[in-house]
């Protein structure tokens, strides 16, 4: 099998991006006919091919109104576009990687993505350092990294505090690196307990957290 390719849905967008917004998912799904071919995981969102599922796959949709909240803080839950229509336009502006750099099927076995890690950590965090971004949003994969190993990459989150988005929910914890790195933890955008407001709002109120300590 091949290796996926991952990374900036769209270089020009996300480099003069005022906030670089990087999600970091376990890894890809690909079908049983595809696994032998090269695949760019960022591709069907580059050129809309997510576009028209973009409602039905709670993957897409998750991701794309929690960073629409991130850009566009001032927007309403009530207010935000479908995730098919406008709102779908703020995927252009982030990065998107897997750990698990080979093809996969739909389920995800934890000792195989962290095997996945230590065996492709190296790369994995080059590839975070040279993406540089200002937020990381880790959907339930930060289990995977070793504290010693973001701390190699100047996002050492060992001996920060760790906060919650809500204290009533405990769903999504941040912490605050510096002024201008902020590491979420959240549930995967998959995850079907938590509905699409609820993960939209607390990814916000975080990033808002976060901004009011500038």
């Amino acid at each position: 099998m091949k290796k996926i390719i991952d990374g900036k849905i769209n270089s020009t967008e996300y480099d003069n991006a005022l906030c670089k917004v990087l999600w970091i998912l376990k890894e890809a799904n690909i079908s049983e006919e595809d696994k032998e071919k090269e695949i760019d995981v960022c591709e069907g969102f580059r050129n809309d091919w997510h576009k028209k599922n973009a409602l039905s796959v709670p993957t897409f949709r998750k991701l794309i109104y929690a960073t629409y909240g991130i850009l566009n803080p001032n927007v309403e839950w009530e207010n935000i576009p479908y995730a098919n229509q406008e709102a779908y336009e703020v995927v252009k502006q982030i990065a998107y990687i897997n750990i698990n750099k080979f093809p996969a099927d739909s389920y995800s076995n934890d000792l195989e993505i962290k095997k996945a890690y230590n065996e492709g950590k190296d790369e994995l965090l080059k590839q975070i350092k040279d993406l540089n971004p200002n937020i990381i949003i880790f959907g339930n994969t930060l289990k995977y990294f070793e504290d010693k190993d973001l701390a190699e990459i100047n996002w050492n989150i060992s001996k920060t505090e760790k906060k919650y988005a809500d204290n009533n929910t405990f769903n999504t914890a941040f912490y605050i690196i510096s002024n201008n790195k902020l590491c979420i933890n959240a549930y995967h955008p998959s995850y079907p307990k938590i509905a699409d407001k609820t993960y939209w709002k607390e990814i916000r109120e975080a990033v808002l957290s976060w901004k009011s300590n500038k």
